[in-house]
């Protein structure tokens, strides 16, 4: 009701060309915005249907994943709003974007959860937050499944790195046997974090684990 009221009060504005009623108009979505195409989220081999590679599903256990936009360009300044200025109406927009991954029946939607330490100096976790909405969305159960028990920093690591730092960052406290896990997240890089919390998730019964993300480095 409050964010309705401000909307009517403050109409968002596109952050490109200014235009009044939404963070990116349409004509600036269409030019600035950079579509991902289906990759594995692990190795970025192009296919079709954005399934993890045979060799790549092997270490992860991630399944696939499902990606609006390439990070560059427009994505990355809307990522940042939302993660550094809390901007809203930011959250909302590449929350109604996010590509729908085709697999709902009995699924529930979690997040990655970011470090303790960026979660404390933003006041909330824009994953859980594009996590939230985009299960309201689209119908399906939201359940916070994943606790971040260590704190490894991956900015700035190379992928052999990312990969060691991430191991045992994670617990999953809920059951999920035989589910389906959409795992939101805002942005995949080399895919080691969501491949770790794959890992977790199958190993807590999980029967398929599918990410589904804003953008891909």
């Amino acid at each position: 009701m409050l964010e309705q009221l401000l909307n009517i009060i403050a109409p968002d504005q596109c952050l490109i060309c200014g235009t009044e009623g939404a963070c990116v108009c349409q004509k600036c979505s269409e030019n600035t915005l950079l579509l991902k195409k289906p990759a594995c989220a692990m190795c970025n081999q192009l296919n079709t249907t954005g399934k993890t590679c045979p060799g790549c599903y092997a270490k992860s256990r991630l399944s696939g994943a499902s990606v609006a936009y390439r990070y560059d360009g427009t994505a990355k300044d809307l990522i940042y709003a939302m993660k550094y200025q809390n901007h809203r109406g930011a959250m909302r927009y590449l929350a109604d974007r996010l590509p729908d991954p085709k697999y709902h029946a009995g699924a529930v939607v979690s997040f990655v959860p970011s470090d303790g330490r960026s979660r404390r100096q933003r006041g909330f976790d824009q994953a859980e937050q594009l996590a939230r909405h985009y299960a309201k969305a689209s119908g399906m159960e939201y359940v916070a499944l994943l606790v971040r028990v260590r704190h490894t920093k991956q900015v700035g690591q190379s992928r052999s790195n990312r990969l060691k730092n991430i191991k045992g960052n994670f617990i999953c406290h809920r059951s999920v046997i035989g589910k389906t896990v959409i795992l939101v997240d805002d942005v995949i890089t080399t895919g080691a974090t969501v491949g770790e919390c794959a890992k977790v998730l199958k190993l807590a019964g999980a029967k398929r684990v599918w990410a589904v993300a804003v953008a891909k480095g």
